[in-house]
This record gives structure tokens, C-alpha cells and sequence, in this order.
């Protein structure tokens, strides 16, 4: 049918309440009930009284509209390449009964109606609107349907305030009684408005929904003024469920933040700041009744309560992928950094995607999310939710200039051209490399080549120097403060992701027999010799005269000379902490551990330093990663953790190649002994693998030891396309190491020692 009518409620209205009632003589004539249904921009679904699906925040977000014509902290001059929403399917066929059933459903503004906030600018795409279509199939394949029409009534409910940033305002007293059944009173209720539909492609979502993924039970700390002090012992991503005891008319407000003040009230600085305060109101009716928000998720780890109520749990909200990895090992600074990722990748994943923090601004970076993405793929089951982030990367680009913006979808944010725009190459690479599944370069290779063209347009003798007007042009990101003077020109940063990814789309091409056009070829070899004549020293080996991890940057593209590794190692034992951003952090580690510097990169991992080290988050209670290294701002940023992919690379040594791959060959060579245990069970007991693993093909495994010798022991796991590859190993007194691993389900020649 798909005549595809959308509704709305009454003018203003941000928060309506739809019901559509229909007959069926029988149920048992029908061989399906198939509703598909949309509503813009998050919604909550009833048949019959009973919510359906225990999905949140439906439908994924995405890049609903142009924003043209929005108000934008940052210049938007041009459309983006394509515009999608989501629609959902659901088997209703349980649900219904013979005689009389409502399809019911309540609407809030999500994404699409985003009307406040700090930071970025205001987006909004239309008020909230609905669209469904229920198909009923009997056994002869003939077919009806109910829709979204003119016998959907509406009602203005009583939610009257929701913003993903500043919470919600419900008042109980407004909500009509039993308004999702079909029996309810339906005085108030009037016929639904017909409404243009978005411009729109949509698309049935495929992509794994967001969910209450555990219950946590907060702790009573502290009592100010009549306000309740709770503490949940972690930073989440998710929401505080109450118990309503109030009279009607009497007040509920729940506060939000990630710290205390020091006479232990709620500071709100690091979320967000007292201008965008994440709290929730509600207005009693009389009624006892569980209570949360209903369209957003608040960033916390302490919270408040005022008025009558008990709080009964805290629900952790993300979008649903499972944990497929687990790491310990004899230093408690790299197993609270392997933990800390892994909660603030999972709280920063909501409407799959990868986002920057859970509350101040949310948004998906594509200078966080590149830099992230090969780590969240090795440790969780992440392949769908990145499937779908890199269309909204595609859809997101510049449809005139090939210009990747710095967030996808696209909702302003500040960036660089090269971090941040980098995400079309990388995360596919990220995907060939863990899935070996090369779908993902095929569907962006022209969006690759566009950007290319884009960063060419956007440089001066070679080097990219500039990006939007009136926009930012960063290159590396939340480097220490002391080391302000020391850091890296935006332009190498910058022409180093335009060059790297000239050198990875050669060999790509070469791969997928898909030669590149001639221009990038020199292009390639046009950047390369201005990159190394503006930053490289012949006389000294130098990228940068050594500032930062430039040398590392150098080393990462095939140039340099063995002085630049020696002097880069000779700099990190002096200095024996980090000075380094987001980008440069994971880019030292990698060089360091890859020119045999293994001990030196676990030192700095583990190093103790206040001006930049985990250690320093660890040593002050964090339980996620923090933005900055001296704990400014938010405190719930995965982008520092993009470098735990080493501890499993390195320190338990697993290299996973395709089989049509050669493997890949480390130059560090320790002294090992191995043996397989195939009674090794797996090291996390509540890991459970995905029943499908998502991967094209076969592949062949390493366990190759960096050369540290920092540690004594460690014992780690990932989900492979053959199981979960356990490896643990312990050293010797003699210095060696002695390895142990298994592969279960056991395929003993997939797996070599070295």
C-alpha cells in the first residue's frame, strides 16, 4: 500500500499522544500482522494497552533533513550528499484479539526537534510526526491495512517539555487514563493533522536498537537542603527510575552530573555546566506509579532527587552490542584502563553512533569515532552499528565540495579536515582489517576520491592549510595544557591524514583492481616531498624538530630513517609521560611498540604523572576516560582509549589476517614458549559471543609478544569468526615468556607462535 500519510498533533505540539482504533472480526484468519511505522523524532508503541518492543530511542538517529537554514554555531554554505530516516518493523500478530484494538503511540522530539542547547547551534527538522502502516495478510495472500489517517486521534498528553540536553518537564495530572486502551475515555481527543512528509529516503532500520541494558542500585551518600544525594559508583549513560509518592500537585525534580562539589553537592561543570543542567521535573497526580524519562538519556554518575519519591534503580541505556572481549594483567593501571573503555565506548553509543560524551554535546565526531573505530570492532560485537555510522558518513559529506564534516549525521561540531575528515577512509579500513570484509571501501571508494579532492582544493604547496570558512582547522585535540608550545602544526596533522590516505587507497586500489585515476598517483608523490620538505630535518632525521610525536607521524608513513625511531624513543624515556592529543597518543604507542620499543610504550601506558597519564584518572575515582588529561571538562570521552586495541595486539600479541592475506610480520622477536591448552576456558565467564559472527571470511592468527618486559603476566580474549581466541601467558624467571592459548571452538592449525 505505502501511501505513506503522515500526521502531526496540533500546532506547537512536541510531545503528542496518537491512537488508531480498528475491528477484526477474527484473528485467526491472518497469517501475518506486519506494522511498519516511523515517528520523528523518537516514539513509544502500544497495542492494545501492552507497549510493544523494549527498544529506546527508536528510530536511530540520522541525517533527517538538510539544515540549510538551521542555526548553526559554525557557517553551512552547502547540502550534504543524502537525507535518510528509519522506519521499524514489528509482527503485531500476537497482540491483537478479536473485536476491538488501538495501535497507540507517543511521540517526543529526539533528534528531529532539537530546540536547546549550550553548544552547536539549534536543529530543527519539523515537530514530532508520525507515520505507520499495519498489514494484514491471510492465508490466501489478500491483504488490509490500517494506517496513519484521518481516523488517528491526537492528544496534546502530558509531557510537556523533552530535550535531549535539559531533560523533561511531565505533568502527571495532564496524562489521560488509560489512554493506550481501547476502552480509555476519550474525551479531549481530536482527529490527527495531516503533515507534509520529511524529504526524505526512507529506510527500514536494520541496525541493533538501543536498550536498558542493566539496572544499577544507587547508593544514599549525603542530604542539602532537603535534596538527596545518590551515587551509582560508575559514570552512565541512562536514566534514574523513581517511585512517584507525591499528592497531586506536588513537585518531583531529578539533577544530574558526573563529580561532587567539595561539600558534596552536585557540580555540574563537567556535563554540561549550570547553562545546560540535566534534570527532569514531574508533577504528581495522587497516583504511586514508576517514574523516568521518556526521550533522553542523562551522562551521570551522581544524582539528585527533590521532593516525594524513592528511587528505585538507575538503567544504563546504549544501544545494544555485546562486550566480545576481556583483558587483565599484572598492572592494575592497564586492566582500570582496559574497564574504563570499555564503559565509555558502551555509554557513548547511542542511535549507533559513536558519539563524543553522553551529555554535554553528544554529537557523532568523526575525529572520535575514526580514531576509535578499529578498537570497538576488535572488543565488541560493533560490525552493524558501524555499517550504519559509515552511511551516515556518506551522507553527511558536502554534496558540492566532498568535504567530511566533523560530525555524522551531520549537527555542527568543531574539527579539522584531516582527523576529523579521515573517518571516510578509515573506519572502512578498520572494517577490511577486523571483518575482512571489504564492502564498506567499495561503497565509499567515491566519496574517498572526493574527499581527496576536497583536502587538494583546501592546500597551499602541497599541505592542507585551510578548511571551512569561518570553521575550525584543527589538527591534533586536547594535547596536555604545559604542552601548548610543544604541539604539532595544524598543517601537518592535517597532510598527514591527506597522505596517509593517498598511500592506503594505492594499495587498496591495487587489491580491489580498481586502478586509481593518474592524478592521485602524483598527487601522492606531490605530498609526500612537500610534507617532507616543510617538517622533515635531513641533517637531524627530524619530523618537526621532535616535537610531540611528530617522529611517530613521520615513522607511520614509511619516512624517516632509523635516527627518527632513535630519537623518538630517546625523547619518551627522558620525558617518561605523555604530551601528546588524541591522535598522537595512539599513533606514539603504535610506532613505539612496532620499532621494538616495547617496555618504553608500556611505561608510558602505566606511567604516573598528573600532567598526562591514566594513571592520574585512575588515582582520582574515574570510572570512564576523561576529555583532557588534566581532567577539565567531560568526564566521559572514549578517544584516549583508541590505544587499548594494543594491549591485545601487543601485550597478548593476537594478529588476525584474512586468509587470503600474508601475515603480517612484527619486528620485535621475544623469546617465547608456547603451547596450546585447549582447556582454557574463556577469561570473561559472562562473555557471550554473538550466535552469528559477523565476518566475510576465514582468517589465520598470530600470537606474537611485543618484546616488554614490564609486565609478569596477562591473560586476555576476543570473538574471532572461529571463536573466542583466549591467549594468556606469564614470564619466566629465566625472561622468557611462556604462552598458552585456545581457539574454541579448536582449530589448532589456524593459530602460530612466534
Amino acid at each position: 500500500m505505502k501511501k505513506e500519510h503522515w500526521i502531526c498533533g496540533g500546532a506547537g505540539c512536541e510531545a503528542p499522544l496518537f491512537r488508531r482504533s480498528f475491528w477484526l472480526d477474527r484473528t485467526e484468519r491472518f497469517q501475518s500482522a506486519r506494522l511498519e511505522i516511523c515517528g520523528l523524532g523518537y516514539f513509544l508503541f502500544y497495542i492494545n494497552g501492552k507497549r510493544i518492543s523494549d527498544q529506546e530511542l527508536m528510530p536511530a538517529m540520522t541525517d533527517y533533513a538538510s539544515v540549510l537554514g538551521c542555526e548553526t554555531t559554525y557557517p553551512v554554505w552547502e547540502e550534504r550528499s543524502a537525507h535518510r530516516c528509519r522506519y521499524l518493523s514489528f509482527d503485531l500478530l500476537p497482540y491483537l484479539k478479536a473485536g476491538k484494538n488501538v495501535l497507540a503511540v507517543r511521540l517526543g522530539n529526539g533528534w528531529y526537534h532539537q530546540t536547546e542547547r549550550i553548544a552547536e547551534g539549534k536543529f530543527v527538522f519539523g515537530l514530532p510526526k508520525l507515520w505507520f502502516e499495519l498489514t494484514l495478510t491471510d492465508a490466501d495472500g489478500r491483504q488490509e491495512w490500517i494506517e496513519s489517517d484521518r481516523q488517528t486521534l491526537w492528544h496534546p498528553g502530558g509531557l510537556l517539555k523533552n530535550n535531549l540536553f535539559l531533560g523533561e518537564v511531565r505533568d502527571l495530572r495532564k496524562e489521560p487514563e488509560g489512554w493506550q486502551d481501547p476502552d480509555a475515555d476519550l474525551s479531549g481527543w481530536k482527529p490527527a493533522q495531516p503533515v507534509h512528509a520529511p524529504e526524505t529516503l526512507l529506510e527500514e532500520q536494520t541496525c541493533p536498537p538501543d536498550r536498558v541494558i542493566r539496572k544499577l542500585y544507587p547508593i544514599l551518600i549525603g542530604e542539602h537542603d532537603g535534596r538527596k544525594i545518590y551515587d551509582c559508583r560508575e559514570n552512565i549513560a541512562g536514566r534514574v527510575v523513581l517511585s512517584c509518592l507525591g499528592k497531586k500537585g506536588e513537585c518531583i525534580t531529578v539533577r544530574h552530573a558526573e563529580e561532587l562539589a567539595a561539600d558534596g553537592t552536585l557540580d555540574f561543570e563537567s556535563a554540561g555546566g549550570s547553562d545546560q543542567l540535566q534534570q527532569d521535573h514531574y508533577i504528581c497526580d495522587g497516583r504511586i506509579q514508576t517514574l523516568h524519562p521518556l526521550f533522553c538519556w542523562h551522562g551521570f554518575r551522581y544524582f539528585e532527587t527533590e521532593g516525594p519519591c524513592e528511587v528505585l534503580c538507575a538503567e544504563v541505556i546504549h544501544t545494544d552490542v555485546a562486550v566480545t572481549s576481556s583483558f587483565s594483567c599484572s598492572d592494575p593501571v592497564l586492566n582500570w584502563l582496559y574497564e574504563a573503555y570499555i564503559r565509555t565506548q558502551l555509554d557513548n553509543y547511542h542511535g549507533c553512533i559513536p558519539s563524543d560524551c553522553p551529555h554535554r554535546e553528544r554529537l557523532g565526531y568523526t575525529g572520535d569515532g575514526q580514531l576509535t573505530a578499529e578498537t570497538a570492532m576488535l572488543l565488541l560485537d560493533t560490525k552493524e552499528l558501524y555499517r550504519k555510522w559509515y552511511q551516515d558518513i556518506l551522507d553527511s559529506q558536502g554534496a558540492e565540495t566532498g568535504h567530511i564534516p566533523h560530525t555524522a549525521p551531520f549537527l555542527g561540531g568543531g574539527g579539522g579536515p584531516g582527523g576529523w575528515g579521515c573517518a571516510v577512509y578509515q573506519v572502512p579500513l578498520a572494517w577490511a582489517k577486523i571483518y575482512g570484509d571489504d564492502s564498506l571501501l567499495v561503497q565509499g571508494y567515491d566519496a574517498i576520491l572526493r574527499w581527496f579532492d576536497y583536502m587538494d582544493a583546501h592546500s597551499e604547496k602541497g599541505l592542507v592549510v585551510r578548511e571551512e570558512e569561518g570553521g575550525w582547522c584543527l589538527g591534533d585535540w586536547c594535547f596536555p595544557a604545559s604542552e601548548e608550545k610543544e604541539q604539532l602544526p595544524e598543517a601537518f596533522i592535517n597532510t598527514f591524514y591527506y597522505l596517509h590516505g593517498l598511500q592506503e587507497m594505492m594499495q587498496i586500489s591495487e587489491k580491489m583492481n580498481n586502478k586509481l585515476p593518474i592524478r592521485f598517483a602524483e598527487r601522492e608523490k606531490n605530498v609526500k616531498n612537500a610534507f617532507l620538505d616543510a617538517y622533515f630535518d635531513p641533517e637531524t632525521g627530524d619530523f618537526c624538530e621532535g616535537r610531540a610525536a611528530g617522529n611517530a607521524y613521520g615513522l607511520a608513513l614509511g619516512l624517516g630513517d632509523e635516527r627518527t625511531k632513535k630519537h623518538l624513543v630517546e625523547k619518551y624515556e627522558a620525558l617518561e609521560r605523555f604530551d601528546t592529543g588524541i591522535f598522537g597518543t595512539s599513533m606514539l604507542l603504535e610506532q613505539l611498540f612496532s620499532i621494538g620499543a616495547g617496555d618504553l610504550a608500556v611505561r608510558l601506558l602505566t606511567n604516573d604523572s598528573e600532567a598526562a597519564s591514566f594513571a592520574h584518572m585512575k588515582r582520582n575515582g574515574a570510572t570512564t576516560l576523561w576529555e583532557r588529561w588534566d581532567g577539565r571538562e567531560s568526564h566521559n570521552h572514549p578517544m584516549f582509549g583508541a590505544c587499548v586495541r594494543l594491549l591485545f595486539t601487543q601485550i597478548l600479541g593476537i594478529r588476525m589476517m584474512p586468509a587470503a592475506q600474508p601475515p603480517v610480520v612484527n619486528p620485535a622477536q621475544p623469546d617465547v614458549t608456547a603451547q596450546p591448552a585447549q582447556a582454557l576456558k574463556p577469561l570473561n565467564g559472562e562473555l557471550q559471543p554473538p550466535a552469528v559472527p559477523g565476518f566475510a571470511q576465514h582468517f589465520s592468527y598470530e600470537i606474537r609478544l611485543s618484546s616488554q618486559q614490564q609486565l609478569t603476566w596477562a591473560k586476555g580474549s576476543i570473538q574471532t569468526p572461529d571463536g573466542i581466541l583466549s591467549v594468556s601467558w606469564e614470564l619466566l624467571e629465566n625472561g622468557e615468556k611462556q604462552v598458552e592459548w585456545s581457539l574454541a571452538p579448536a582449530v589448532e592449525d589456524k593459530v602460530t607462535t612466534m
